[in-house]
């Protein structure tokens, strides 16, 4: 019989950055659209093989983890600030949070068949914390299996972050820990572009807030056949070349629509709303390294 999975945390600490954030720079706004999205962090689990699991080397690895987070904090230094009425960051210094934990299994074990629960554990805060929109705004989490592999789950504030920034972000930190140094130079401009909002005297929580709800999480793996028969039972006269994106949006709205007329008996109206990045779209653009939420 197979063992349980187990998660166990084994340290939990603060990371500042590495140098001290100019006096100029200490107040940081955030732009309209920062204000209006929903109180979550951005989530993203990335996994490293390794056949090599001395206690030394993990130590060594999270000794470095740590150091370059520092690092790359310096030049993404609103994320270890804290948010101020929903309308700037207080670029004190306060810290990311780094937090270690041991997996007694096998990398390779888990990716063979990942269970989405166990999966939440590697990451660092659940998602739908409140804490995104005043407490910690980058998180980390460094989970080490058995064999040597490692997990690192990455939760970041969307109050200041959107998938983008968090791919802008662990770009810079991956290559700050291998030593490779790194060109990208985050862009903070957007809330000259979309200045902030004074939502106070409408309502005294201007962060937009989410209702928690029971939610069942399951996976569906497309492979490359089913992907494009797919794509070609939805082409149409009206969309010629759907993305997958579209093709898979499709289906899973439309199977939604079916188990409600079925729960309920009746066809309710519905509407499926796909953000976009909107950095290429706007006049004159944004950088591709633009830090914020630049979607629409």
């Amino acid at each position: 019989m197979a063992r349980e999975m187990k998660i166990e945390i084994v340290k939990k600490e603060t990371i500042k950055p590495s140098a001290p954030t100019p006096h100029n720079l200490k107040s940081f706004k955030l732009s309209l659209l920062d204000q209006l999205v929903l109180v979550v962090y951005g989530p993203m689990v990335l996994f490293y093989p390794s056949n090599v699991s001395e206690v030394t080397l993990t130590e060594k690895r999270s000794h470095q983890l740590k150091k370059s987070l520092s690092e790359a904090l310096t030049h993404f230094y609103p994320l270890a600030g804290r948010i101020k009425d929903n309308l700037f960051i207080k670029c004190n210094d306060e810290g990311a949070v780094y937090v270690e934990a041991r997996v007694n299994a096998l990398l390779s074990s888990f990716l063979d068949q990942p269970n989405l629960e166990i999966l939440k554990l590697l990451l660092p805060i659940k998602v739908e914390s409140p804490e995104a929109a005043t407490g910690c705004l980058q998180l980390v989490q460094a989970s080490f299996f058995e064999c040597g592999g490692l997990a690192i789950g990455v939760c970041m504030s969307h109050k200041l972050a959107d998938a983008s920034t968090l791919s802008t972000f662990i770009k810079v930190w991956a290559a700050t820990t291998l030593g490779l140094g790194h060109t990208v130079v985050p862009d903070f401009s957007a809330a000259t572009r979309y200045p902030p909002r004074d939502f106070s005297a409408q309502s005294p929580a201007a962060a937009v807030e989410m209702k928690i709800v029971k939610c069942v999480t399951k996976r569906f793996v497309f492979d490359g056949p089913k992907m494009r028969a797919l794509k070609a039972k939805v082409t149409s006269g009206s969309v010629q070349r759907p993305t997958r994106v579209e093709a898979v949006t499709g289906l899973i709205w439309n199977c939604a629509r079916k188990a409600s007329k079925l729960s309920s008996g009746i066809s309710k109206l519905s509407m499926v709303s796909q953000s976009i990045n909107i950095c290429k779209r706007v006049v004159p653009q944004f950088p591709q390294t633009s830090i914020g939420n630049l979607v629409g």
